[in-house]
C-alpha cells in the first residue's frame, strides 16, 4: 500500500519512528510539549472568560483562562490571515516580506515564508521536538506546474485560476513541510480557497476535479466560492470535526510512539472564519445566530483536544496556547447568505467587547485578541496580565523557556515575554513599541499606551519618504480610551512627532527586537 493512502495512524507512527532515527532528542526528556491552538477571525468579546456580556457558551475556553493566563493585551502580527500567521510562524513583521503592507495570498499564490528563514517548528524541531501542524497554512504553496513559464505570473496574480496548469497530483514543490513541520494535514487557506482539498505532507490526499457547480448538485449545497476546484468527499461542515480528529490523533500518536520526546502541534482551525456551517448538533446553542453556533462548535472542539491531553496523562507537561489569529469580520453588515447556513444575524451580540473596529482594520477590534496560556505547575492559573505582546514573540519566549539562543536572522521582531509567564517580571511592555498594519497598508504604532495611525502613506517606501505627505495623524491614550472614541493629536504635538519618527526608524532598521544585524 502506498504510504500517501495508509490510515492516517499508520502514516504518523512511521514519520515519528523515522524522526526518531534521523533526529537528536537533544535531552528533550523535560521538555514540556507545546500545543498552540489559533482560531480563525474569533473576536476578543465573543470568549465568556474575558467578556461576561458575551451571549455565546464557550465553557472549553473560559476553563482553559481559568486554568492558566490571560493576557489582556495580545496582539496579532497583523489584523488579517497572512500577515498574523507569518508573524506567528516567523517572528517578523509580513510587511517586511515580498508581499509588502497590506499584502495578501489568496488561491493558488506560491510560498511567502523565505526559505532560509527559520519557523517556530524549525526551531522546536533543533531542540528536539517532533513537530506538526494541522490546520489552516495560508502562507502559500508551491505547486509543481506542468508549464513553468507561468511560475512568476502565479507569484504575482493572487486570483491565478489555470487549474489545468497545476499538478496536483504531485507533491507541491514548497508547503508545511518546508517550513519544518514534520507532519502536515490541512488545507492551503482558508476553508473556501483554493484548492479546497485536504493537503498531508504537502501533497492532496484527493486529487481536486469538482466545480463549485457539480458539488452544489452533488451535496445539495456549496458554501465556498463560486469558482472553487473541490476534492471528491471535501465538504465544508466535515472541515472543522475533520481538523479535530487529526489534532487529537497526532498528539496521541506522537505520546505513544515517542515516549519521552517532546511534541510541538501548531492546530491552526479554520473556525469560526466563513463559510458558517455549524454542524446540527449545535445548532441554536448560541444566542448570536449561525456565527454564535459555530463559535460553540469550535469551543466544543478545544475541549476536544485539552480532553485529549488529560486522557493521556500529559496535561500537566503541555504549554497550551490559544488565541485567535485577528478580530472577528464586521458582522454588522451581515454575511450574504452564501456564506451561512442559518441565521445570518448575531442578535446584538458584541464580538468585539468594548473594543471598536473589525477584521482588516487598525482599531484594537481588528487585532487584540484572547490569548491564554496554560501551563499546569508552571505558569500560575486564575491570573490576568496586562503586559503588551505580539504573536512576534512566541519564538522568544519559547526559545528563552527552553534556554535556547536564537540566531539574529531569526525572530527579528519578536521579544521574550516569558518572565511575564511566570510572574517574575510584567512591564507595561518588553517591546519599545510594536506595529499595527491594516488590509489597506496603513500603518500605526503602539508606545505604551499611547496609539498613533499615521494615514497617508500605504507602502513601506513611502513612509520613510520625507517627501510623502501624511494626510493626518490619530492618537489615542488606550489607558483611558479603550474605545478609540477621542482623538487627541492636537493636544500631544511632541508625542505625534516622537512616534512618528519611532515608527519610521523601526521600518528602516528591519528588525525591533533590540539586537544588532
Amino acid at each position: 500500500m502506498s504510504p500517501s493512502f495508509l490510515p492516517l495512524s499508520v502514516s504518523l507512527l512511521m514519520i515519528a519512528c523515522f524522526a526518531s532515527n534521523a533526529e537528536s532528542a537533544d535531552d528533550s526528556s523535560q521538555k514540556p510539549n507545546i500545543l498552540i491552538i489559533l482560531a480563525d477571525d474569533m473576536g476578543y468579546g465573543d470568549v465568556r472568560a474575558i467578556n461576561p456580556s458575551s451571549k455565546i457558551p464557550t465553557p472549553n475556553l473560559d476553563r482553559l483562562a481559568h486554568e492558566g493566563l490571560i493576557f489582556s493585551d495580545a496582539h496579532s502580527s497583523g489584523s488579517y490571515c497572512v500577515p498574523s500567521r507569518y508573524g506567528l510562524l516567523t517572528g517578523r513583521y509580513m510587511w517586511r516580506t515580498r508581499l509588502g503592507s497590506g499584502g495578501n495570498l489568496a488561491n493558488l499564490a506560491g510560498t511567502l515564508i523565505e526559505p532560509e528563514r527559520k519557523t517556530i517548528a524549525d526551531v522546536l524541531k533543533e531542540a528536539g521536538y517532533f513537530t506538526g501542524l494541522v490546520g489552516k497554512w495560508h502562507q502559500g504553496m508551491d505547486w509543481k506546474l506542468h508549464d513553468e513559464s507561468e511560475r512568476e505570473l502565479i507569484r504575482v496574480d493572487p486570483n491565478y485560476q489555470n487549474f489545468s496548469n497545476i499538478d496536483f497530483a504531485s507533491p507541491a514543490l514548497r508547503g508545511p513541510r518546508d517550513g519544518g513541520f514534520v507532519y502536515s494535514f490541512g488545507t492551503a487557506g482558508s476553508a473556501e480557497m483554493n484548492p479546497a482539498a485536504f493537503i498531508r505532507n504537502n501533497q492532496t490526499t484527493v486529487i481536486p476535479s469538482i466545480t463549485s457547480a457539480e458539488a452544489l448538485k452533488k451535496y445539495g449545497e456549496w458554501y465556498g466560492r463560486d469558482d472553487n476546484i473541490i476534492a471528491e468527499g471535501y465538504t465544508m461542515d466535515q472541515l472543522v470535526p475533520t481538523l479535530s480528529d487529526r489534532a487529537c490523533e497526532f498528539v496521541e500518536t506522537a505520546n505513544r510512539s515517542r515516549p519521552g520526546q517532546p511534541f510541538f502541534l501548531y492546530y491552526a482551525m479554520t473556525s469560526p472564519h466563513n463559510p458558517i456551517v455549524p454542524n446540527e448538533a449545535f445548532l441554536g446553542k448560541s444566542g448570536a445566530g449561525a456565527y454564535g453556533d459555530f463559535v460553540v462548535e469550535t469551543d466544543h472542539h478545544v475541549g476536544r483536544i485539552l480532553d485529549k491531553l488529560t486522557a493521556l496523562g500529559i496535561e500537566k507537561n503541555t504549554l497550551v496556547l490559544f488565541t485567535s489569529d485577528n478580530g472577528p469580520v464586521n458582522r454588522t453588515k451581515g454575511y450574504s447568505a452564501k456564506w451561512v447556513r442559518g441565521d445570518v444575524g448575531i442578535s446584538g451580540h458584541d464580538s468585539t467587547g468594548p473594543l471598536s473596529g473589525w477584521k482588516s482594520n487598525l482599531e484594537e477590534g481588528g487585532h487584540r485578541v484572547p490569548f491564554f496560556v496554560r501551563w499546569p505547575e508552571s505558569v500560575k492559573p486564575g491570573e490576568t496580565c496586562s503586559t503588551t505582546i505580539v504573536f512576534n514573540d512566541v519564538i522568544p519566549t519559547l526559545a528563552d523557556m527552553l534556554g535556547r539562543e536564537l540566531g539574529s536572522d531569526t525572530a527579528g521582531d519578536g521579544r521574550s515575554f516569558y518572565p511575564a509567564m511566570k510572574g517574575v517580571n510584567r512591564p507595561e511592555s518588553f517591546h519599545e513599541a510594536i506595529v499595527h498594519n491594516q488590509s489597506n497598508g496603513t500603518f500605526a504604532i503602539r508606545e505604551g499606551s499611547w496609539k498613533l495611525t499615521v494615514k497617508g502613506p500605504k507602502t513601506t517606501a513611502d513612509l520613510i519618504d520625507d517627501t510623502f505627505p501624511v494626510t493626518a495623524f490619530v492618537l489615542y491614550d488606550l489607558s483611558q480610551d479603550i474605545g478609540e472614541t477621542n482623538n487627541i493629536f492636537n493636544e500631544y504635538p511632541g508625542k505625534v512627532a516622537s512616534m512618528h519618527a519611532l515608527l519610521r526608524r523601526i521600518v528602516k532598521e528591519g528588525r525591533s527586537d533590540g539586537r544588532d544585524e
